[in-house]
């Protein structure tokens, strides 16, 4: 926590102050404003109470259960944006890069693993960059971020610290069901070569020896990546926060590989998941007019539905 504050006050003594919370920002009724969406399409069963009327587009006030009803729009957008023709030929350089690093993995592994072992300096950094990836740090950034929102009357700081747990939920939700569709064990208990490869293992299987089978792809690499994101978007104009970011990202993969945790293979996808999630996230509460919103954002909103029916409720999807 101590680390996080200390980021905070850096970052924050070199940004230009956010916009404050006035009387018109105010976090209205869940109910105000319910009237302003007019569904195009309406799913519903004559004699059901649930409907999904789907919206053409979004809400743009923060209000605190944002994280989590965003997620779903995040899940929807980051599918939307890998398997569109202008995200192919991302995809297709994720799969290169991990293919190229694959082949090698076993001489990258021994070389970093070999420096860890041998240098006590380096088995020290190592094991302190690991945090960096740990979700602690990353909901103590939040925290902080929450902290001085809330006491300077911040906007930008709350948008900050939403879409940082936004972006840890969704993405790590993400990832671990990436992981159990993989199976690749880890360097710290590799069977052969650059390691095997037990896709869906069983449920109990993974629990009872999760080594075995959670390298790919890697949590800590993209959540630490979602976090500098998330970060970097908000507030574009301090200048170090990429680069810097960035070589926490580098360094942070160098200790796991060192540790045996992970191959140097299981970090390409890690990164683009985390910087995607992270950008999603971090435009979420975009105004729909301004220049920095994230075209085809969408979220999930619960609402109550009253009609001459009976009462129940509405799941409303916006973008």
């Amino acid at each position: 926590m101590k680390f996080s504050l200390i980021v905070i006050a850096v970052l924050l003594a070199g940004s230009t102050p956010g916009p404050r919370l006035c009387a018109q920002e105010e976090d209205p009724s869940p109910l105000e404003g319910y009237s302003e969406y007019q569904p195009e399409v309406t799913l519903q069963d004559a004699d059901s109470l649930l409907s999904l009327p789907v919206v053409s587009h979004r809400a743009s006030t923060l209000r605190w259960y944002s994280m989590i009803t965003n997620i779903p729009g995040d899940w929807f957008m980051t599918g939307a944006s890998a398997f569109s023709p202008e995200g192919l030929p991302a995809m297709g350089g994720i799969a290169l890069a991990t293919g190229a690093l694959l082949l090698v993995d076993q001489n990258t592994y021994s070389f970093s693993h070999g420096l860890y072992t041998r240098s006590e300096e380096v088995r020290f950094a190592s094991n302190q960059f690991l945090r960096a990836g740990d979700g602690k740090t990353t909901l103590g950034i939040a925290a902080a971020f929450a902290l001085y929102g809330f006491v300077g009357d911040d906007t930008r700081a709350l948008r900050t610290a939403s879409g940082t747990v936004e972006a840890l939920i969704a993405s790590g939700i993400a990832v671990q069901v990436l992981k159990r569709v993989a199976g690749r064990e880890s360097p710290q208990v590799v069977t052969q070569g650059r390691g095997a490869w037990h896709p869906f293992p069983g449920l109990q299987a993974y629990n009872r020896n999760q080594p075995r089978y959670y390298a790919f792809p890697s949590g800590h690499i993209t959540t630490v990546m979602a976090t500098v994101t998330v970060i970097a978007e908000n507030y574009s104009e301090v200048s170090w926060i990429r680069p810097v970011g960035y070589g926490i990202v580098g360094v942070t993969g160098i200790s796991l590989v060192n540790k045996g945790w992970h191959w140097y293979s299981d970090f390409p996808l890690a990164i683009a998941l985390g910087y995607t999630f992270g950008r999603v996230a971090a435009h979420h509460d975009d105004d729909a007019s301004g220049s920095d919103a994230l075209s085809g954002s969408a979220s999930l909103k619960v609402l109550p539905n009253i009609s001459p029916e009976g009462t129940g409720v509405t799941l409303a999807l916006t973008f």
